[in-house]
This record gives structure tokens, C-alpha cells and sequence, in this order.
């Protein structure tokens, strides 16, 4: 399992499972909110400029090469998409 520190508080973790990966806020071993979606669709996601992707408790936000996390439709981090494509090519 791969892992991008979001801030002091807050661990966003990448889970393989097969042609799909789960992505999982976590605090303090406490997931807050998790999504499973295939790595080609978070590739394409990378590929636009400006994109969102998932609904629900966890959501990403792409402009330009900046991923904005939410959690509960709050900004809680911002990513660098080079950065978020690395794990994923990790995986």
C-alpha cells in the first residue's frame, strides 16, 4: 500500500486491487472515507486539465497540474499531479 501525507492529520493511501485501486482518508488508523476506481480512469482524470472525479465523501479536483482532495465537500489537501501519478504508476 502506497501513501501521500495530506497534512498533520490526514493520510491518503492507494490499495492495488487488480485493475482497480482503493484510495482511502485515513486518520490515525480510522478510514474516513474510501473509492474504488480502475488506474486507467484516475490516469485519464491526470490527463485534463480540469476534471472532477467521485461523488460522495471523498472527492478529487483537478486544475491544471494541482489534485485538490475533499472530504465531505471540504478541501482538506492539495497534491501535485506529477506526484499522484507516480503512485499510480507504482501500482
Amino acid at each position: 500500500m502506497l501513501q501521500l501525507i495530506l497534512n498533520d492529520k490526514l493520510i491518503l493511501s492507494f490499495e492495488p486491487l487488480g485493475k482497480k485501486v482503493r484510495l482511502i482518508i485515513s486518520e490515525s488508523d480510522v478510514e474516513l472515507a474510501c473509492r474504488k476506481e480502475t488506474i486507467k480512469n484516475l490516469k485519464h482524470f491526470l490527463t485534463e486539465d480540469e476534471m472532477k472525479i467521485f461523488k460522495g465523501r471523498l472527492q478529487l479536483h483537478k486544475q491544471g497540474d494541482i489534485v485538490e482532495v475533499l472530504l465531505k465537500n471540504k478541501p482538506i489537501a492539495v497534491v501535485s499531479s506529477i506526484e499522484f501519478e507516480q503512485i499510480l504508476n507504482k501500482l
